[in-house]
């Protein structure tokens, strides 16, 4: 208080006046630093000006006090500037607003996202100036996040994205919204604009390409079963009737194979053209493997379904499609079930759909089938999946079991070797069960290869261990269509031989005529390779289907099995009788020996003998037996 009455008695009139000035300048610094900072500039000036007043110790004390203060405030000058440099240099727009939503700040990237002065922005609303660069329909209401960052549990960031139309370009802008607190009040705002249409245009595109198939454009297999899914639940809830379709293209892989996968890419995007075409544009189509398309129908009555699939059938046959000079028929097999209130879970729902479209295949090309419970083979095929798993355990625990079948020849002399063919058996629960049994899942589910290598590489090894017999015996092994034109198989089967000592001329593979037409070439590449080690080939079925006597020249072989529905009723049937004379005519002349089968009775065998087939085969002849009871004394009807 001393030191206060002496420094006032030793001012002068005019250095009270300054240093009340002062006092009042660094008062108002924090509230207006630019004003203050003048007022204190002109007091002192008038103070260094008064020429009547002698220097004191007050006014020298006030000198230093404001070189401190001005050098200070310099500093802070210096920083305030830095600082809006810095914030100037930012890409992204940045706004400051005070707790209503009022602008207090901008840096130039904001000036030239709103496209505007700054004196347009400041102390103007936030939310107006946004609304009128903005697609109305993005549009996120400040005020409402500046309640929500009002509150007191104090919220870090607020995100959003709206969408600017500038010079007829749409930016999508990412809104991030930081609160400034002082304690616990909101005292306002950093708003941080940034242009993120780059980033938001690579999202929707991984977003796309995570649920859609990269060629058609349709939905993928998990987007689809997505869907299928929902729809499956509402059939439950709410009662309500949709369909699912399956469908597979016919012959495509013979396309793919001749014409090349970019005419096999085009294939499929005109197919997926069909799909939409003849859907609603509620219905879902989508890709869900390589040939393989599904389709969700809603709120459908099975009368719309069989409608829905004769439409994609008959378009499918309509469609023009040719590659690489060639032109091929386009057709698919489609399999559909309905989902309702009573319709199993998913898993069972695609079995459905699944056995719909096996039989739609068999039926020939480019047909379809609709699931009903009513129909035996379906819900036989529905059972197929269990029958996969089943024989995929065979296969490991050696639960097959080989059996044998003699084939008599009608002339020993020319014919002195005993034949015997190899047949499947599966064990299961005791019992043995027969091919037909397993066999329509083995080649539905592809596994045809792996049971036809079992077969061979069990077989070898029993041979290897009966050498009195190598000499004597030829032994005849069915091999699939599949298993014929598939090299990696063929291969395998020639390098097990390789490690036995048996003569290859003891093996004889059938090969179903039909299959092996799928490809021809392939057909005869892998015959080839085989007989070039000595394995005798039969065409097994000959006849069935659309066989010709001109594959007896395409597909050498040693021996012709004509199918047994021509020998059945042959005693009764002029024309079969006609067909296997022609065949056992044809043979004779292209050096191959003929098999008959379904042989029942002597008088069929006599007829057969007089026809000049030289083995036959049936039950009339030897029942199949366990081929580990075989002896060379095997007896000779």
């Amino acid at each position: 208080m001393t030191l206060s009455i002496f420094f006032v008695a030793a001012m002068s009139p005019l250095e009270m006046f300054v240093v009340s000035g002062i006092i009042i300048a660094i008062s108002l610094y924090l509230y207006r630093r630019q004003i203050s900072w003048q007022l204190s500039q002109l007091l002192m000036h008038m103070l260094s000006n008064d020429t009547e007043t002698q220097p004191t110790l007050v006014s020298k004390w006030l000198s230093s006090v404001f070189s401190h203060l001005e050098r200070y405030v310099l500093q802070l000058t210096n920083e305030r500037n830095g600082y809006i440099e810095t914030l100037n240099a930012i890409n992204d727009a940045v706004i400051r607003t005070d707790a209503a939503g009022k602008i207090s700040a901008v840096n130039k990237a904001c000036l030239a996202l709103f496209s505007c002065q700054q004196e347009n922005l400041l102390h103007n609303d936030y939310d107006l100036c946004q609304r009128a660069i903005e697609v109305p329909e993005d549009h996120v209401d400040f005020h409402e996040v500046l309640k929500k960052l009002s509150v007191k549990q104090r919220t870090n960031l607020y995100k959003s994205v709206f969408h600017v139309d500038m010079n007829n370009r749409i930016l999508a802008i990412e809104r991030q919204v930081t609160p400034v607190y002082s304690g616990d009040e909101l005292i306002g705002t950093v708003v941080v604009l940034r242009d993120v249409t780059t980033a938001e245009k690579l999202r929707k595109r991984l977003r796309f390409q995570a649920n859609h198939d990269n060629v058609t454009k349709l939905f993928n297999r998990y987007k689809f079963e997505q869907r299928l899914t929902d729809a499956w639940h509402d059939a439950q809830e709410n009662s309500e009737q949709h369909a699912l379709l399956q469908m597979d293209m016919d012959r495509f892989k013979l396309i793919n194979d001749n014409a090349g996968h970019a005419a096999g890419d085009q294939l499929l995007r005109d197919v997926a053209n069909i799909l939409k075409l003849n859907v609603r544009s509620s219905d879902i189509c989508a890709r869900i493997g390589g040939d393989e398309f599904a389709i969700l129908l809603y709120q459908v009555t099975p009368d719309i379904v069989q409608s829905v699939m004769n439409k994609l059938n008959l378009a499918l046959k309509q469609l023009p499609f040719s590659a690489s000079g060639q032109v091929f028929e386009v057709g698919a097999s489609i399999g559909g079930t309905l989902i309702n209130a009573k319709s199993p879970h998913i898993t069972e729902l695609k079995r459905q759909a699944d056995a719909a479209c096996f039989i739609a295949k068999n039926k020939g090309i480019n047909n379809n089938q609709l699931f009903s419970q009513n129909d035996d083979q379906l819900m036989s095929l529905q059972q197929e999946p269990r029958w996969a798993a089943r024989i995929h355990q065979a296969l490991e625990s050696d639960e097959f079991a080989l059996f044998y079948q003699s084939i008599q020849a009608l002339d020993n002399i020319d014919n002195p070797k005993q034949h015997i063919e190899i047949l499947l058996r599966l064990q299961s629960g005791g019992k043995l069960l027969s091919p037909n049994v397993f066999l329509p899942a083995v080649e539905r589910f592809r596994l045809t290869d792996k049971v036809d290598y079992w077969v061979v590489s069990k077989t070898f090894a029993w041979f290897e261990q009966q050498p009195e017999l190598w000499q004597k015996q030829v032994i005849a092994i069915n091999l699939s269509g599949d298993s014929i034109t598939n090299e990696h198989f063929i291969t395998k089967v020639l390098e097990c031989q390789r490690s036995y000592n048996f003569p290859s001329s003891a093996i004889c593979f059938e090969i179903t005529e039909t299959a092996a037409i799928a490809d021809m070439n392939l057909a005869r590449q892998m015959v080839d390779r085989l007989q070039m080690v000595g394995f005798n080939i039969a065409l097994d079925d000959f006849g069935k289907g659309f066989s010709t006597f001109s594959y007896l020249k395409s597909l050498p072989a040693q021996y012709i099995k004509i199918d047994g529905s021509y020998v059945e009723e042959i005693l009764t049937s002029e024309s079969d009788h006609s067909i296997v004379k022609a065949i056992a005519t044809m043979a004779k002349t292209m050096d191959m020996k003929t098999i008959a089968e379904f042989v029942q009775c002597d008088e069929t065998m006599n007829l057969l003998s007089d026809l000049g087939v030289d083995f036959v085969q049936g039950y009339g002849i030897a029942l199949p037996k366990p081929l580990a009871d075989y002896h060379k004394t095997e007896p000779i009807h």
